[in-house]
């Protein structure tokens, strides 16, 4: 080889070496500085062949101290079978894991694993990131998930509980008229009961007389014309054909009472029990003219009731909550109206794929600056002990519950009109003639 051979290779070589060492000092530099924990395994051996500072640190261990240890030391005890380390497939594998600390705590990583396989050497790279953060803060969000959960369902409780009390409270308000609703009919079928007495005493004495005339021997003729005189005279003082013809519209009238007491008590019951969980199909028409009856003490000597019932299909909903929302609605248009009377006029229709309720009334209405604030809780212009201001708010919440909407028009000394929205849903009729009410 010439000399100028030699020094053409001699600089080739210094050159090649050159560029090694600039390799390893890019390639170290790198793995120092990675922002990922590097352990560098043989995979023959599972010794640790080079680690990453990060790793170290990682792991809570010095480089110099993890350099020829086995990779399973960084596992916690029980964990150092069907670990990564053992799965050998040339694509790697990635998942997540705990290692373990130096203080015996262990450290959540998200992993992968690179084999780097060549004629000299099985070596795989197993790169990790501390995810204890994440991990954390995942804990954190579910527990307070839990807790808002939990405080939703409280809420929830304490929402029902303040309708049911409004409920109540509503009841109370209108006890005096509920009783007076009671006391006329228990009072005219106490009276036809009375009545009754009296012709039933009658009739016994005209039946004892009878039987006396039947009981007589057939030749007994002087005391037969005696007897007989005798009844006769009596059915003419007790006018026993009046007595025949009324009984009959006394006892109707008194079964009329009755069945009326009944149809209160049950308009309470129904309404005043607790039913938050008891959705069902309702008839609105219905409920609307059991809120009237319900509350007619309080409507009949103030105003008069119009009604404009359209054929509307029935609705899921909650029955109690949504006469609740009703009764409210009339008893504040009652109170609305003139010392002169007026005129409240409840309509039901389909509007755009809705179901509504309209309540509108011409009595003294509502001054813009309090309309904004007739929903908020606790806001009433009535007296001291005359209203919870609460009945308006619930009434809100319930109709937002039933992914429903309620309106309000008022204009000073025209009236009202509440307007209600509640979505059809699915009737549960399978005849679509069924499905209307009117």
């Amino acid at each position: 080889m010439s000399k100028q051979a030699i020094v053409v290779e001699h600089e080739r070589e210094a050159r090649s070496q050159r560029e090694t060492n600039q390799g390893n000092l890019l390639f170290n530099a790198i793995f120092d500085a990675a922002q990922t924990g590097l352990l560098i395994l043989d995979t023959a051996t599972q010794q640790i062949m080079d680690v990453n500072p990060l790793a170290a640190s990682t792991l809570g261990q010095d480089i110099d101290d993890l350099l020829g240890e086995q990779v399973h030391t960084c596992l916690p005890s029980g964990r150092q079978t069907n670990c990564p380390f053992h799965q050998m497939e040339p694509e790697g594998s990635s998942g997540t894991l705990d290692l373990l600390h130096s203080d015996q705590s262990l450290v959540p990583v998200m992993f992968s694993t690179t084999l780097l396989q060549d004629e000299f050497s099985n070596l795989m790279v197993f790169s990790f990131l501390d995810i204890s953060g994440r991990v954390a803060a995942e804990n954190q969000l579910l527990e307070s998930r839990d807790k808002l959960q939990e405080a939703h369902t409280q809420l929830k409780e304490h929402k029902d509980r303040i309708v049911q009390s409004e409920k109540l409270a509503s009841i109370g308000q209108l006890a005096a008229g509920v009783a007076h609703e009671i006391n006329n009919p228990v009072g005219y079928v106490t009276s036809n009961l009375g009545t009754i007495s009296e012709y039933i005493d009658s009739m016994k004495a005209i039946i004892v007389l009878y039987r006396e005339l039947a009981a007589l021997p057939i030749d007994d003729k002087e005391n037969k014309a005696v007897l007989q005189k005798a009844i006769a005279e009596l059915e003419e003082e007790e006018d026993l054909d009046f007595i025949l013809e009324d009984t009959d519209n006394v006892m109707s009238e008194s079964m009329e009472g009755v069945h009326r007491v009944a149809e209160i008590v049950q308009n309470l019951k129904s309404f005043a029990r607790e039913d938050s969980d008891a959705r069902g199909p309702h008839n609105i028409n219905d409920g609307i003219e059991a809120m009237i009856k319900m509350v007619w003490n309080e409507l009949k000597y103030s105003c008069e009731i119009v009604r404009e019932f359209g054929s509307v299909p029935v609705v899921q909903c909650h029955k109690g909550q949504i006469n609740q929302v009703i009764m409210n609605i009339l008893v504040n248009a009652s109170h609305a109206m003139p010392e002169s009377g007026g005129t409240i006029t409840v309509g039901t229709s389909v509007q755009n794929g809705q179901l509504e309720i309209s309540i509108a009334d011409n009595g003294s209405g509502i001054p813009e600056d309090v309309l904004s604030k007739i929903f908020d809780p606790f806001f009433t212009t009535k007296d001291v002990g005359k209203g919870t201001g609460l009945g308006l708010s619930i009434s809100h919440g319930i109709i937002f519950d039933h992914e429903g909407t309620i309106e309000v028009d008022s204009e000073v000394g025209k009236g009202t009109n509440f307007r209600i929205y509640l979505p059809l849903g699915e009737t549960s009729s399978e005849n679509p003639d069924d499905e209307l009410i009117g």
